[in-house]
């Protein structure tokens, strides 16, 4: 067996139905042998569609990093990216900056040039592991075909357990070209996984959890904040019994967005710089922070030193790395998210729940009078109002998934859109990479298919701006065999939306390099045959019909809205 065969073989053992790719010379054994094995699958079930593992050509090796990223985000299992060595791989590495930062779990096999070559200056050589040690959990060089059976197990494991995370196998092509010894001889990788020190002290869940109910006790004023650990640890259901039970409003991360809770509990929606006023008013006034799955970022608490000093903090994480890294926390607790709200709900508490509910009450008039989107002057319409509509007809048809690129749009689609099911809402959250959507929403398209979540998810809307969308708009091209529907939504405001709003802030108002004279979006999309409407300002009065039409349309569409 060549090392290119085991590779194919080790994919479909770990159930990987699709990987995204862009081909080049070291993996032309992969491909290959990813051919071979949908022929075979063919023949023998007689069904052309029935291959084992996928390959889905992407235009831009950035856009196979992005598609798994969606990928895995919207089906919660590794995404599984392929590109070449040197360019190929180097352009993998915005997307697994972006999986790493948003803890998603994803494989990325690189090819490499011939061992003997490695050092060189080979052509199309690159230090792909010099280049991606920040940005892995882990990564590994294979130059010897006796460690490629153990580095792929490890590999997998390390990227979807723990704190999940984006982990790196470059390959020698000697190593995929040449044959495997017959049995496993032993022989471990060179480099052990990285694995997080221990703290000196005990923070577990049994030792901290009596702590945690003494300190509720005195809590008038309490507030949950969930993150993205939340998501990927499925703690939604035992999260929704604790905030129930006592009546606990609670504020979300942008990476926790796509949470849903159950009807009884107050949710106030995106917290920090971006905010919902609710989740900002909460963050401000509690007094004691339970805080799960997230790093307290700078887009969520502007000043770290203030935040730590006016409230209590409850910290919980499945990563000690991140508990404390930004806030301190006051009682920190390494755990999985869902254990940590079972054993809360579990243990008991002896809250002031009259206080808590008149607390709470308060947070939903604050969410209530800001329910409305603010209008443009007449002769113009908003993004606002644009994804108010979206969100309204997306929840009176269910079964829509939204994804946001990256900019202005990307804060009013937190604010605005409300997941309908878990997973419901996927962007780049931590890098904040435009051009995700696209690429993401093709990733998305397939892992609802192979999850075989079609029966809770038969469309994805997905919103980009102007900016974002010319980043990856090449992608259009794969999006046409995608098997989920996919409505695209250009928020067209003809700049860099939020650019343009920091200069205008902070800038005396000077605008530089942050306006486009842009093509006919729509022009575009029906080149590369993708369906494809206008939708001028002009249309205000009709907005919510028209959004009805483009959402239902059978396949997918693009969608240009001209926004102020």
């Amino acid at each position: 067996m060549t090392g290119a065969q085991y590779l194919v073989q080790f994919l479909i053992s770990r159930g990987v139905s699709t990987v995204f790719g862009y081909p080049g010379a070291p993996l032309l054994e992969v491909y290959d042998e990813i051919r071979a094995a949908g022929e075979t699958a063919a023949a023998a079930l007689k069904d052309p569609l029935k291959a084992p593992l996928r390959h889905i050509l992407m235009r831009h090796e950035q856009g196979a990093a992005h598609a798994a990223c969606g990928y895995a985000k919207a089906c919660g299992r590794p995404g599984v990216c392929l590109a070449t060595s040197g360019p190929g791989a180097i352009n993998l590495v915005t997307g697994i900056a972006d999986a790493m930062l948003d803890s998603v779990p994803m494989l990325c096999l690189t090819g490499q040039v011939d061992t003997a070559e490695i050092g060189r200056d080979a052509f199309q050589e690159a230090d792909i592991m010099g280049i991606t040690i920040p940005v892995t959990k882990h990564n590994y060089l294979v130059r010897d075909p006796r460690v490629l059976r153990q580095t792929l197990s490890e590999a997998w494991e390390l990227c979807s357990t723990g704190r999940p995370g984006p982990v790196l196998v470059d390959i020698a092509h000697d190593v995929l070209a040449g044959e495997l010894p017959e049995d496993d001889p032993g022989i471990r990788p060179a480099e052990s996984a990285a694995r997080r020190p221990e703290r000196g002290t005990d923070i577990s869940l049994k030792t901290q959890l009596g702590k945690i109910v003494s300190e509720l006790r005195h809590a008038y004023r309490p507030l949950i904040l969930a993150g993205g650990g939340v998501v990927s640890g499925g703690a939604s259901a035992s999260l929704s019994a604790f905030a129930e039970r006592y009546s606990i409003p609670v504020a979300l991360t942008l990476p926790g967005m796509g949470l849903v809770l159950s009807s009884g509990v107050n949710v106030l929606g995106l917290a920090g710089r971006y905010g919902t006023d609710a989740a900002n008013a909460a963050m401000d006034q509690c007094d004691i922070v339970i805080a799960a799955g997230c790093r307290f970022s700078d887009r969520t608490v502007s000043d770290f030193d203030r935040f730590g000093r006016s409230h209590f903090i409850i910290h919980c994480d499945i990563d000690n790395a991140e508990i404390s890294k930004n806030v301190p926390a006051d009682l920190p607790v390494l755990s999985d998210a869902g254990e940590f709200f079972s054993a809360l709900l579990d243990a008991g508490i002896d809250i002031d729940s009259a206080a808590v509910k008149a607390w709470s009450s308060q947070l939903e008039e604050i969410k209530a009078e800001s329910k409305a989107p603010p209008k443009k002057p007449e002769g113009s319409l908003s993004c606002d109002e644009v994804l108010c509509a979206v969100d309204e007809v997306c929840q009176s048809m269910g079964g829509c998934l939204y994804i946001a690129d990256v900019g202005s749009h990307q804060m009013t689609a937190a604010r605005r859109l409300e997941p309908l099911f878990e997973r419901g809402f996927i962007t780049s959250c931590g890098l904040g990479a435009m051009g995700f959507a696209l690429p993401g929403a093709v990733g998305a398209s397939y892992a609802v298919r192979d999850a075989g979540r079609e029966d809770i998810c038969r469309r994805i809307v997905c919103v980009c701006g102007d900016g974002g969308f010319q980043m990856t708009m090449q992608e259009l091209a794969t999006l046409k065999k995608a098997p989920v529907p996919v409505k695209l939504l250009i928020m067209d405001n003809r700049s860099l939306g939020m650019i343009a709003e920091y200069q205008r802030s902070g800038f005396g108002g000077r605008l530089f390099a942050s306006e486009l004279d842009n093509p006919d979006f729509a022009m575009i999309g029906r080149a590369y045959g993708i369906e494809s409407v206008s939708c001028g300002i002009s249309d205000r009065s009709d907005l919510k019909r028209i959004i009805s039409g483009i959402i239902k349309a059978d396949g997918h569409l693009l969608a240009h809205f001209s926004v102020e």
